[in-house]
């Protein structure tokens, strides 16, 4: 039997650099400066040693072969980091709350249909969460018409959040919140209940492509990825998400991301990395 080649590479060179920089930009538009080098390096020689590969010499050329647009993906989700958890950066949640309350509530309530977009939802978290809070504040009303798109570009963790099961310590915000009448205990994990799955269509999808939908939203949950963009491409994000907004939606971004001149894009900033859309008759006003 073979033995594997050993992988020995301690720095990754700049042509190699340079393929994998470009094509996290065309895959992802993730932008990736030479100062980011070390990180590269970092997190993608276990991918390397992982599928076997001697050098990045190797890896770089099967990333650009046919037979590598699977490892490509997963050179994006190495690249990116998945961290999430129920009920992150709450403010929004509370947002979220005032906005169904006070803004959405008759109107739902005499039948319009809510619709929420998680639209980096990782393993599912967020988009659960979201799910909760709607129960939790329009569980009034009867014959309730909502839905929710959560959609990632990595397909292994949507696979977890359709799955809808945590460990327990991972769902330890759900005891806090006293919100366990939407989940179920199974052992050592909290599974969500068929009611909140059911709310929720996830699937997958690449931010910077066409978008294969034209339905609006009255929220948008859009955290944490435009920091993996330049300015051109958090641009683009921005107009594409606010096109996507109801009048009076709005969206709410990750702690450290923040729209410029939102009003380039008929938004204005009203909360902690929050953002509304201004109604047509006020515009320019």
């Amino acid at each position: 039997m073979t033995s594997p080649p050993v992988f020995e590479a301690d720095e990754i060179s700049d042509e190699n650099f340079r393929i994998i920089a470009g094509i996290a930009k065309n895959y992802a538009g993730i932008s990736l400066s030479e100062k980011k080098k070390s990180l590269v390096y970092s997190r993608i020689s276990r991918r390397v040693r992982q599928e076997g590969f001697g050098c990045f010499d190797e890896y770089c050329v099967f990333l650009m072969s046919e037979a590598g647009s699977g490892e490509r993906q997963r050179l994006v989700s190495a690249l990116t980091t998945n961290v999430t958890s129920f009920y992150r950066e709450k403010h929004h949640f509370s947002y979220l709350e005032s906005l169904l309350r006070q803004q959405l509530y008759t109107r739902l309530e005499h039948g319009e249909e809510l619709r929420i977009w998680s639209a980096a939802c990782s393993s599912g978290e967020e988009a659960y969460s979201i799910a909760m809070t709607v129960i939790k504040c329009l569980s009034t009303i009867p014959n309730l018409k909502a839905k929710m798109l959560a959609t990632d570009i990595d397909s292994d963790v949507l696979q977890q959040a359709r799955l809808g099961s945590y460990a327990v310590v991972e769902a330890e915000a759900l005891f806090e919140d006293g919100v366990l009448t939407s989940c179920r205990l199974e052992d050592d994990r909290v599974v969500m209940s068929e009611k909140i799955r059911g709310m929720i269509r996830f699937r997958r999808l690449n931010l910077v492509d066409p978008w294969p939908f034209s339905s609006c939203f009255h929220a948008i949950f859009c955290r944490n990825v435009a920091i993996y963009f330049d300015r051109e491409t958090q641009d683009q994000l921005w107009g594409n998400l606010s096109r996507r907004i109801f009048p009076g939606g709005e969206l709410y971004l990750g702690h450290s991301e923040r729209i410029a001149h939102p009003e380039r894009f008929g938004m204005e900033s009203f909360g902690h990395n929050a953002y509304r859309k201004i109604p047509s008759g006020r515009r320019g006003a």
